[in-house]
């Protein structure tokens, strides 16, 4: 898949029992059951009161994620149930990503599609909502041009939606506001290029939305815990 910043999780249960939290919803997960979460959102993993829990855990990035997790209806409901067959591919994306000599773009893409498609599978008969797909549309535009200063009355002539309802659908969908979910998605940018380049912190500021460095700073120490110069230090 084509390195990005923005990253799909999916946690295949394979013993145990544990719980993932997205948004303002929790769901259980036991052996066997996938879940796939969009990190925009606000989410939380973490084994059942009294249970060991065994899982495999795997970021994906690239083209198309988020329109086929909001196809296969991910979106209202991120665990799918009988997926046992996944776990052999899932140890063939570990065992080739742990020969990076070796390791070939090709294969990984070809091992990926095949895991999506299992998936697809199993969901193959639900869809979003259409205030779904309008609260997609608001999210796949900012991100091509997070740089731009946005604002509310752009979100709700995108989506179409009222500010009322807008915030409702973003809270519902991703636990947070417009601007909250706005701020998040340009950290996660932030991180990704403070990780991955050598750009100035300015530069990195600009590129993320941020025209002040200082209030960059400010907001990334506020999310991260550190300054953004500390944060590229650690890797």
């Amino acid at each position: 898949m084509r390195q990005n910043y923005h990253e799909h999780v999916f946690i295949l249960t394979l013993r145990g029992a544990g719980r993932i939290t997205v948004g303002q919803s929790t769901y259980e997960a036991v052996p066997g059951d996938l879940a796939w979460i969009d990190t925009a959102q606000i989410y939380a993993h973490g084994a059942e009161q009294g249970q060991k829990w065994l899982y495999l855990w795997a970021a994906v990035s690239g083209h198309g994620l988020d329109a086929l997790r909001l196809q296969l209806g991910f979106d209202g409901k991120p665990v799918v149930n009988d997926c046992d067959d996944l776990s052999s591919l899932f140890q063939a994306v570990f065992d080739e990503l742990s020969e990076p000599q070796a390791s070939d773009a090709g294969s990984l893409n070809a091992l990926v599609s095949a895991m999506l498609a299992k998936v697809s599978s199993k969901r193959g008969g639900l869809q979003h909502s259409a205030q779904s797909a309008a609260v997609y549309q608001v999210v796949n535009q900012v991100r091509k041009e997070l740089h731009r200063a946005w604002s509310i009355p752009e979100f709700t002539k995108i989506s179409g939606l009222s500010p009322s309802q807008l915030f409702r659908r973003f809270k519902l969908e991703t636990g947070s506001s417009p601007m909250g979910w706005l701020r998040q998605e340009r950290m996660v940018l932030a991180s990704y290029l403070l990780r991955t380049t050598d750009l100035p912190v300015s530069q990195v500021a600009l590129q993320s939305g941020y025209q002040d460095p200082f209030h960059f700073s400010r907001d990334f120490k506020r999310v991260r815990g550190v300054s953004p110069r500390a944060y590229r230090a650690g890797f």
